[in-house]
């Protein structure tokens, strides 16, 4: 499959963009460790040029992120921007500012949609913000958005204390008139490095995977999208990830091939989920837009390497003999690195631990 994205070529079809490192809350799984803004954050006008050259490489669909993107004055008007350059807009929003007007701003800004994260029922989503009364803040955000005709999204992060709020959070979500739902798993990185009591187990994929497998092919609303850190393969994989397209199964991260990110100082990822300067590493900084363009970023035949120059070689353990290792290039990377570091052994695939339990035969 890298083949033939090699051969297609590589346009950031999509990208996350870290507005602000600002944030209002500081909470337990925050990957990026937000909360305090960055010292040189990028101006309005550096921002409205990124707006342009992402639209001339060929993005398609931008979602604004943080830290809290509300927090960011102008907000606003990089979506408006984008938009008028004809990429669909959306934003990830903890729901702490939304209101009457945060609609307003959106609706004419011509965002698509906004997403709220909400993890679990209150006990669960408060404990891990840190803060009392944020649920219902959360939840009050949906809300606004359902009573002004503006689609909403939900995502949710799967973690030690929510795990088994999954169907009944579904249930709720409907009722609430949530209209998409992704989900996905907390990898111990960032503020979760500190909290290892928080994040699940390997095993727990063998309840988590069947049970989203079924809650996605009932037919019921919200609609569910599978984050990229669950998985991969397997009986349940094209129910996972089934589209009713012709390839219904994980075809590997896609960071740098057509997926970017970029965070608030100008500094720019394959994906915003890569740890980065706040966590000590530099292994996926490919550079800064104040000392290179954006296209000159993504077009350095060195840059990415990781993915766009892969070789088995990289992969170790399970990952390393895996029958498909040359599709899935060891899961999400995100989730691989903060497992194993360099050595790029996933112990978060549903194969992986399904074969070692003996409950599946490993394909050869």
């Amino acid at each position: 499959m890298l083949k033939l994205i090699n051969k297609l070529g590589y346009f950031p079809k999509t990208c996350v963009w870290e507005l602000t490192l600002g944030c209002n809350l500081r909470c337990f799984h925050c990957g990026s460790r937000a909360g305090i803004k960055r010292d040189n954050e990028l101006s309005l006008d550096e921002l409205l040029s990124i707006a342009d050259e992402l639209t001339e490489l060929g993005t398609e669909r931008v979602t604004l992120s943080g830290g809290e993107p509300t927090v960011h004055p102008h907000w606003d008007l990089v979506g408006e921007r984008l938009v008028k350059n004809g990429c669909q807009v959306n934003m990830i929003s903890n729901g702490i500012n939304w209101n009457q007007n945060s609609v307003e701003r959106a609706k004419k800004a011509g965002f698509s949609s906004v997403a709220f994260s909400i993890d679990g029922f209150r006990e669960s989503h408060d404990y891990i913000r840190g803060i009392p009364g944020t649920f219902e803040k959360a939840t009050n955000a949906v809300k606004t958005c359902v009573e002004n005709n503006f689609p909403v999204s939900v995502i949710t992060t799967i973690y030690r204390k929510n795990l088994g709020e999954i169907r009944a959070l579904r249930d709720f979500l409907e009722e609430s008139g949530v209209h998409s739902w992704q989900l996905q798993i907390g990898n111990p990185a960032g503020n979760m490095q500190d909290h290892p009591d928080l994040v699940i187990e390997p095993e727990d994929l063998l309840e988590i995977v069947p049970l989203l497998a079924e809650l996605r092919t009932d037919f019921k609303k919200p609609a569910i999208y599978i984050g990229d850190n669950i998985g991969y393969f397997g009986p349940y994989e094209e129910q996972l990830r089934g589209t009713g397209k012709e390839i219904d199964f994980w075809l590997g991260c896609r960071a740098g091939l057509q997926v970017i990110g970029i965070e608030s100082d100008g500094n720019v990822k394959g994906c915003l989920s890569l740890p980065s300067d706040m966590n000590g590493v530099d292994y996926f900084s490919e550079g800064n837009i104040r000392d290179s363009s954006l296209t000159d970023i993504w077009c350095n035949p060195d840059n990415f390497s990781y993915n766009r120059s892969f070789t088995i070689d990289r992969l170790s353990g399970f990952c390393a003999d895996c029958a498909y290792n040359e599709i899935c290039r060891g899961g999400c990377l995100w989730t691989s690195y903060s497992h194993s570091g360099e050595k790029f052994d996933n112990p978060f695939c549903y194969y992986k631990v399904a074969v070692e339990k003996g409950i599946i035969e490993p394909e050869k």
